[in-house]
């Protein structure tokens, strides 16, 4: 009985050896007809083997099924788990079967039991439809990591689509990952896009989302060579050269801004900003008193550009008290001496006039804006400095009714 049990161990060796030995001869045709019947693992299993296979490893059609194999492994929901590198395999093995087909004009297609063909230009565009789909849906959904995934798989497929790498970029800027948000629209430069749009979310993600001034700069300076007449790209490199510390040279541009659209109060009051920032980093004195009538300058423009600008009607205010405050603090400094005294009643006819001059400038201030504390408040101070306590009780009223 032993001897036999051994004879018989030998036997099943020896043939599963034999067995084991036998060359697998990969059919393309096989292949072929194994992913139109949708078994698509076994398809799998022999179109691995075909890539090695002496006849029909470099067969571009080899490839070219292979590349359909794994494009719909990848795609078939009942096939999740089969293989885990199924996207990048489609794709590299499409590739190669264009290597080994250059020069070729035909494009590979396969035919239906209808006799119909599918080219794989089609077959590879329906692949970028199902995962761009599939991330719209997911960004629809707010889901915005699935979005960004899908949209770069389109991209693989497709690496000359600036949409879907576009579209991923705004998936990353909703998801707050602005690294990601970035590489995309950088990519999308790249490949060619010159739309403004993707300039101007790059360098909001590049000065806002990671406060990368001096980059952004960048990204403005070269978008305006391609639109050099932009208003809007004009207004963000101000406002970084601003941020930057960099006023002479905002100023420079803003000038610049302001020849192409005079009638823009927001361009008049940012100069007015920028004349008081650089006045208060002058050491002279006569130069201060310049940025100063400079910046008064702008915001008046700025309300004849709109009569109703608030801003630059607080701001003219604000100079103006700053005037008044100077010789207010001046008188009150002086001392009761007979010299004192002279000076103190030679000073109070300016002061007079220079709060005459910051009353209806608060005046109209507050009647735009009668709800704001601070307007409130110095217009209150201005009635009581001229005397007139009815108007500044009424205001004093307004401001407890507030409180």
């Amino acid at each position: 009985m032993k001897i036999v049990l051994a004879l018989l161990v030998f036997a099943l060796t020896s043939t599963t050896n034999i067995y084991a030995q036998k060359e697998i001869k990969p059919k393309l045709n096989k292949i072929e007809s194994l992913y139109k019947k949708g078994e698509l693992i076994e398809a799998k299993e022999i179109s691995d083997v075909s890539i090695s296979y002496e006849k029909t490893m470099n067969n571009p059609k080899t490839w070219y099924l292979r590349g359909l194999v794994y494009m719909a492994l990848d795609t078939s929901a009942s096939m999740v788990g089969v293989t885990s590198d199924a996207l990048q395999t489609s794709i590299s093995s499409f590739n190669k079967s264009d290597a080994l087909s250059e020069g070729e004009d035909k494009d590979p297609f396969i035919t239906d039991d209808m006799g119909n063909q599918t080219t794989k230009t089609q077959q590879i565009e329906s692949y970028w439809g199902f995962y761009y789909n599939k991330a719209a849906t997911a960004f629809g959904e707010k889901d915005f990591v699935e979005a960004i995934t899908s949209f770069n798989n389109a991209a693989l497929i497709k690496p000359n689509d600036t949409n879907s790498v576009i579209n991923a970029g705004y998936a990353a800027v909703q998801a707050k990952m602005y690294d990601q948000a970035k590489n995309s629209f950088y990519k999308a430069i790249e490949l060619g896009s010159k739309e403004k749009d993707v300039r101007l979310i790059l360098i909001y993600v590049v000065s806002t989302g990671q406060k990368l001034l001096k980059e952004s700069l960048e990204i403005i300076r070269d978008a305006r060579i391609l639109y050099p007449s932009d208003n809007e790209l004009a207004r963000q490199e101000i406002n970084v050269l601003i941020q930057l510390d960099r006023s002479e040279e905002a100023t420079i541009n803003i000038i610049k801004a302001i020849e192409a659209e005079p009638d823009d109060p927001n361009l008049h009051f940012t100069l007015g900003i920028l004349h008081e920032e650089i006045g208060l980093k002058v050491d002279s004195e006569a130069e201060k008193y310049e940025r100063i009538e400079l910046a008064r300058k702008a915001y008046t423009s700025a309300i004849n550009a709109d009569p109703n600008y608030y801003n630059a009607h607080y701001n003219l205010g604000v100079l103006a008290m700053t005037e008044v405050n100077i010789y207010i603090k001046e008188q009150n400094a002086l001392g009761y001496s007979k010299a004192d005294i002279k000076k103190s009643e030679e000073l109070e006819p300016i002061i007079q006039e220079k709060l005459s001059l910051a009353l209806p400038l608060w005046e109209k201030t507050v009647l735009l804006k009668e709800d704001e504390m601070p307007a409130l408040e110095t217009l209150a101070y201005l009635y009581t400095m001229k005397k007139m306590y009815d108007k500044a009780e009424s205001i004093q009223e307004k401001i407890d009714a507030l409180k």
